[in-house]
């Protein structure tokens, strides 16, 4: 069983985006607008009943979210995906010879495949029962 945790958009204004999955489309906001220094970016989480998305805003345009909306535009920039067996699903990947990054094998930790072996986006993969990223 492999269903969808989260989406990651980067957008050029936090405040209207927020505007619309929040006022617009009825997302749920989870906190507060914060700076994440790491991405040079700020974000902000949103719920929906069955998924959470986390909007990035980036003010720093060397790192990931900066150069990906430089290079692309606004869009998703990653994803979160939760399977019931992640060692399995880590063996499966790279199997089909796809490089998996994070967690050492065997682990039911998050790991992830890097935007150019997914097709230009970001996938994590974490168990069923992991914790909400945060």
């Amino acid at each position: 069983m492999t269903r969808l945790a989260s989406l990651v958009l980067v957008v050029r204004d936090l405040e209207r985006a927020m505007a619309l999955y929040e006022q617009g489309l009825g997302f749920a906001r989870v906190g507060e607008a914060s700076d994440v220094p790491s991405l040079g970016a700020r974000h902000v989480f949103l719920r929906a009943e069955n998924c959470l998305l986390e909007l990035l805003e980036p003010h720093d345009p060397d790192k990931p979210p900066g150069l990906f909306l430089r290079a692309r535009g606004e869009g998703v920039f990653a994803l979160e995906l939760r399977v019931d067996d992640p060692a399995r699903v880590r063996r499966d990947v790279s199997d089909a010879g796809v490089e998996v990054r994070g967690a050492a094998p065997g682990s039911e930790e998050r790991w992830y495949v890097r935007p150019a072996d997914a097709h230009g986006v970001l996938v994590q993969v974490a168990a069923l029962e992991a914790p909400e990223p945060s």
